[in-house]
């Protein structure tokens, strides 16, 4: 009888512990700090806030998060503080996660994919659970991939039809040694400039042009110091949204589920409303007096041509796991 009365008391003793800790999970607050380099205003700022949204009321406002858009420092200085833990999060472009994972600069490449379809196929089927894998590797998680889009080239005085087009200015170069070797096959001068510098580069001539896509370049007023506009598509750029991994894994189950959920959902809707704009942007372009002009098929194959040998450079740089990924791409497509 007593020790049927101990064994009572300590399976209580028990169940009172364990509703303790549960019950403590559930009222602590996790505070989710995302940085990222879109202003407010624009198709990413509208799905970060969405997702803000989102996570707080499904966990009941036991993740706090709050957005710092427009962020002063640039992509790579984002990246590294999400990798640090400083951010717990980010919204950026392929390229500046490059600058801690080098084989995510595949998604660099010129020419890598012919158009949006192929580069959703190939992403979505393919290549995000390779890229989730080797993240993990390098401190992060991956929750969405998003879009910047394809990118044109922008200038003063010309359109860049011919790649001899590009041997007489100097262009601003996103921070990766894809798109500066990309410059330099083309014969082109590149110079690595972040975000926040881009403007006051070209109002003061330090280089006379630069490569982004319409909304990106638009949302931070980019085209005020250019006055020629080529559709060129000569990348294709994702984005990614992540989580700094440490933080993610010290999160109870539960929150973690709700950080990952609608995945595919997002990642179609975000890219559905950036290609939405697109035509009404380069619309805009001309109304404010930039000329705008498209490159034909026939030049696109020149440019493609030429800047094969980044894809070989990318090869040796980005060593087995990196040229794994280009694999994938080439074998899917």
């Amino acid at each position: 009888m007593k020790s049927r009365i101990t064994a009572n008391i300590v399976a209580f003793l028990a169940i009172l512990l364990f509703s303790g800790v549960a019950s403590a999970d559930d009222k602590k607050v996790y505070e989710l700090n995302l940085g990222t380099v879109a202003p407010p205003n624009t198709p990413w700022g509208k799905q970060l806030k969405s997702m803000k949204k989102r996570i707080q009321k499904a966990s009941n406002g036991r993740i706090k998060v709050k957005l710092f858009m427009g962020s002063a420092g640039g992509e790579v200085s984002i990246v590294r503080q999400t990798k640090s833990g400083q951010l717990q999060a980010a919204g950026v472009s392929t390229a500046s996660v490059a600058s801690i994972a080098p084989e995510m600069n595949v998604f660099e490449l010129p020419y890598l994919f012919k158009n949006s379809k192929e580069a959703d196929r190939i992403i979505d089927k393919h290549l995000f659970n390779p890229v989730r894998d080797l993240l993990r590797k390098y401190g992060f998680e991956v929750y969405v991939f998003a879009e910047n889009g394809f990118r044109n080239f922008a200038t003063k005085g010309k359109c860049i039809t011919k790649p001899e087009d590009l041997a007489d200015i100097k262009m601003r170069s996103q921070e990766s040694w894809v798109h500066e070797e990309m410059y330099r096959a083309l014969g082109g001068n590149p110079v690595r400039i972040a975000v926040p510098e881009v403007l006051s580069a070209i109002q003061s001539n330090n280089v006379q042009g630069f490569d982004n896509t319409p909304l990106f370049a638009m949302a931070a007023s980019w085209q005020q110091g250019i006055d020629h506009w080529t559709l060129s598509d000569h990348i294709y750029q994702p984005a990614v949204i992540m989580y700094n991994k440490k933080w993610f894994d010290s999160l109870p189950k539960d929150l973690q589920e709700i950080l990952l959920a609608d995945r595919q959902a997002e990642a179609d809707r975000g890219r559905k409303m950036v290609r939405k704009l697109h035509p009404k942007l380069v619309k805009n372009l001309g109304a404010m007096k930039i000329k705008v002009c498209e490159m034909t098929p026939a030049q696109k194959a020149e440019f493609k041509k030429k800047t094969k040998s980044v894809h070989k450079m990318f090869r040796k740089r980005a060593g087995k796991s990196g040229a794994a990924l280009l694999d994938i791409v080439e074998k899917n497509r």
